[in-house]
C-alpha cells in the first residue's frame, strides 16, 4: 500500500468509530478499517491491539466527549439529573456501540473524570463508606442499563416487528390479561418489551427523566435523627 499515511492511536479510534456508526457493529473489521486507512491490518493491531481491545477503547470515547456540567455550586441531585441527560444524549450519537459500552470490564482512563465526577458528588450530599459504593452502582448501572435497553438492535425491520406484535396481541387472552390489553394504545412502541422501534427512531425521554427522578430521590441520603 503505497503512500501509508502517518497514524496515531486516536485516528485510528475516530475512523473506527466512524466505520461503526455508518455501517454497524456486526460488520465492522479489523481489515475494512486498514482498508479504510490505508493500511495493513498489521499496522492497525499495532496502535491498537485486538479488535476486542479497540472495541473496549471506543466505549471510552463516549465518555472521553461528554462535556459533564460544573459541579461546583451546583446541588448534587440536579447535577446528577443533568449528567445522566448529557451522558445518554452522548450514547445516542453511537447507538451501534452503546448495547456493549455498559459491558467492558477494563478500567480506561477517559472514562475516569466521569468515575470521578459522580463520585466527588455523590460525597458532597453525604454518602460514605457502602452507601458511597450502592448509590454510584445505582446511578451508573441505571444510567448505562437504561440506555443500552433504549437503543438495543431490532431483531426485525419495524414494520415486520409492528405486524408479529399485532398478531401476537390479538392472540392473548383478555382476561388473563386485563391490563396489557386495555392499554394497548398506551404502551405500544412506547414501552419496553412491547415496542418495535427502537430509541433512535422512539426516544422515550420523558420516561428516562421519571427514572432517573425517582432514582436519585432513592439514593438521597436519608438525615438521622437524634433520638
Amino acid at each position: 500500500m503505497a503512500g501509508r499515511p502517518t497514524l496515531s492511536r486516536q485516528h485510528i479510534l475516530r475512523v473506527a468509530l466512524e466505520l461503526i456508526d455508518a455501517q454497524g457493529l456486526s460488520k465492522f473489521s479489523i481489515k475494512k478499517l486498514a482498508n479504510q486507512l490505508g493500511v495493513y491490518p498489521t499496522a492497525v493491531t499495532w496502535h491498537v491491539g485486538s479488535k476486542d481491545e479497540l472495541i473496549t477503547a471506543l466505549t471510552a470515547l463516549i465518555f472521553d466527549d461528554v462535556k459533564l456540567p460544573d459541579d461546583r455550586d451546583t446541588d448534587w441531585a440536579e447535577w446528577l439529573l443533568d449528567t445522566a441527560r448529557v451522558v445518554r444524549s452522548q450514547m445516542h450519537q453511537h447507538p451501534n456501540l452503546v448495547p456493549i459500552a455498559g459491558s467492558t470490564l477494563s478500567p480506561v482512563p477517559p472514562s475516569l473524570p466521569f468515575v470521578e465526577r459522580v463520585l466527588r458528588v455523590l460525597i458532597r450530599a453525604g454518602h460514605e463508606g457502602d452507601g458511597l459504593l450502592h448509590a454510584y452502582n445505582a446511578f451508573v448501572g441505571a444510567l448505562l442499563g437504561w440506555v443500552s435497553i433504549e437503543l438495543s438492535r431490532p431483531s426485525s425491520t419495524p414494520e415486520r416487528a409492528r405486524a408479529k406484535y399485532e398478531r401476537d396481541l390479538g392472540e392473548i387472552d383478555p382476561n388473563l390479561y386485563t391490563a396489557v390489553v386495555e392499554y394497548r394504545e398506551l404502551l405500544s412502541d412506547r414501552a419496553f418489551l412491547v415496542r418495535w422501534s427502537n430509541g433512535v427512531n422512539n426516544p422515550m425521554n420523558a420516561s428516562f427523566d421519571v427514572m432517573i427522578r425517582a432514582l436519585i430521590e432513592g439514593i438521597r441520603p436519608r438525615v438521622q435523627q437524634a433520638p
